[in-house]
């Protein structure tokens, strides 16, 4: 058991190393919460922030982002499935908001049918 303390060392070292990691994964978070909230105002509806096909290519980049570096792509797209739902609530909220204040954008005039 002489490698008991070194592994309790190399446990600590990386457990560091793993805080730091989210130290700045949590910091560009908070740069791309602060770029979806400018987007949001620029929407005017609940599916211009839901939109599918956009989620679908986020999911879509991530899994492969991931793969080329080395990490599960499952991982990844449940992590971004998961910041994707909470984001799209704060933008929810942030139209309903809006428009309870009277400033959000019109919405987009439904097509004529003839």
């Amino acid at each position: 058991m002489s490698d008991a303390p070194a592994g309790a060392a190399r446990i600590t070292e990386l457990r560091a190393a793993v805080d730091r990691l989210d130290q700045r994964i949590v910091e560009l978070l908070a740069v791309r919460t602060r770029v979806v909230r400018e987007l949001t105002a620029h929407k005017s509806d609940e599916a211009a922030v839901r939109s599918p096909d956009r989620v679908r290519q986020v999911l879509d980049r991530v899994a492969e982002l991931a793969g080329r570096h080395g990490m599960p792509p499952e991982v990844a797209v449940a992590t971004y499935r998961t910041l994707i739902e909470e984001l799209t609530r704060m933008q929810l909220d942030m139209l309903a908001d809006r428009r309870a204040a009277g400033t959000a954008p019109a919405a987009p005039a439904a097509p004529e049918r003839r």
